[in-house]
């Protein structure tokens, strides 16, 4: 059992350093790549689901982000991270609106927002709008601040192999 998780933990820690690089390797500045990734997170935390790449190309090039950027930002909401961002959403949502709570700690699901619409997606999109804004200035911040010093980085090897 414990190879299992040991193996999984290696190709997550692999993922997230291939993109970490894919990120910042790419030819744009710091604002552009660093927004572009903060627009893909900030739609992940939507129950808009199917729309993430579009949504997130758009507020990219609404606030001149990188289009990839945005892309990567996305893997954010993935299927192992969803169910907590859903259920965090609904919660922030159901607690702003007058909507009867429901107990979906149990499950919650594609099939239960679609048919639940009222009662279930308005909270969920409501909860997204609010928590969106927060989102994207932390992973704005954070990926600025990882760019910034790889490229700080990476002028200081290539200065000393001259």
């Amino acid at each position: 059992m414990s190879y299992f998780y040991k193996n999984i933990s290696g190709k997550v820690k692999r993922l997230i350093s291939y993109y970490k690089l894919r990120l910042a390797r790419l030819p744009a500045s710091n604002y552009a790549i660093s927004a572009g990734f903060a627009c893909g997170s900030m739609v992940s935390f939507t129950p808009l689901l199917g729309l993430h790449f579009v949504l997130a190309v758009i507020f990219a090039f609404l606030i001149r982000g990188n289009f990839i950027a945005a892309l990567i930002g996305t893997v954010v909401g993935n299927p192992l991270t969803f169910p907590f961002i859903w259920g965090f959403i609904y919660k922030i949502g159901s607690y702003f609106t007058t909507i009867k709570h429901f107990d979906i700690s149990y499950e919650i699901n594609f099939d239960m927002i679609i048919n639940q619409t009222y009662e279930i997606f308005f909270p969920m999109l409501l909860g997204g709008i609010i928590i969106a804004p927060l989102v994207w200035i932390i992973s704005y911040f954070i990926i600025y601040s990882f760019i910034s010093s790889y490229k700080r980085r990476k002028n200081k090897t290539e200065r000393r192999s001259l």
